[in-house]
């Protein structure tokens, strides 16, 4: 069972940052971006194109990255270009449909596990120490640092920097930003291109224990607005919190036989338990209100 919850704080990290991810595009461009995962698995699968044609993992992984960005950065412009001025719900359902769009090119791409999915490399495998007759791998090392490091910086970024004043500014009111002269357009595509730079990492390093299967791995999103639900669209600590709790319960869930073929169900549960808690909470407080 320990060894169980080790491996889920790897994917738990991987969890957290693509959490994180959620909530950073919705706290600065208003967005909530189903379609991030499936863009973080096409520069994944790149990556693992060029490694399976004999380049170093070290230099397809750059390359990968780029990738990702450059297609998140286009479709953040395109979203900014046409559908800046409508409400969340619309962009929300653009999101949607490119989710669905990329997921159907990437499976004809790079196919499935039916298709023969790829293997891709794992450069974190190596045990770093043992606890109790546990291994602990690196993977979970670098996934909690990972997750860490960009909770902090995010933080600072927003809090004690010029730019990060801006990136507020652009998210709560765009066309204000765009009137007292923030480049309200460019640094929307920045945070874009940035946020898919950070999926494909993620991507990249929980598919060696997920599996190399583009449209598993591009659906990942529900686990990451599970972990963005834990923190409200809006704590970064929560939301990393929330990552490392779901990977654990996954652990947990696939040590146990008689669940383990439902471990894939528990984003959704976490989804409805806290949707169900909040409208409680609202129910309660308007009760008390009157």
């Amino acid at each position: 069972m320990v060894n169980s919850v080790i491996a889920g704080l790897t994917s738990g990290g991987g969890y957290a940052l693509l959490g994180l991810c959620v909530v950073l595009t919705y706290r600065l461009v208003a967005v909530v971006n189903f379609a991030m995962t499936a863009v973080g698995a096409m520069g994944a699968f790149v990556m693992v194109s060029l490694t399976d044609d004999g380049m170093n993992v070290w230099l397809a992984l750059p390359i990968g990255a780029l990738s990702a960005a450059l297609l998140s950065g286009l479709l953040g412009a395109a979203l900014v270009r046409w559908f800046s001025g409508h409400r969340e719900r619309t962009k929300a359902a653009v999101t949607v449909a490119l989710f669905v769009a990329l997921s159907a090119i990437g499976l004809r791409l790079f196919g499935s596990n039916s298709t023969g999915a790829h293997q891709f490399p794992n450069p974190f495998g190596d045990p770093v120490f043992t606890v109790g007759g546990v291994v602990v791998p690196q993977s979970v090392l670098v996934s909690l640092a990972f997750a860490l490091l960009i909770t902090l910086a995010v933080g600072l970024l927003l809090t004690r920097t010029r730019i990060g004043l801006k990136l507020q500014a652009l998210s709560e009111r765009p066309s204000t930003a765009e009137v007292v002269g923030i480049p309200a357009p460019r640094l929307a595509v920045g945070v874009w291109a940035g946020v898919g730079a950070i999926t494909m990492l993620v991507i990249v390093l929980v598919a060696p224990r997920l599996g190399g299967d583009f449209g598993a791995l591009s659906g990942l999103i529900s686990t990451a607005l599970a972990v963005a639900m834990v923190g409200a669209f809006r704590s970064l600590p929560l939301t990393l919190v929330g990552g490392l709790i779901l990977g654990c319960l996954e652990g947990l869930s696939s040590s146990v036989d008689s669940i383990q073929k439902y471990q894939g169900v528990v984003p959704f549960l976490v989804i409805l338990v806290l949707l169900w808690w909040r409208s409680r909470r609202e129910v309660w407080d308007t009760a008390h209100s009157r």
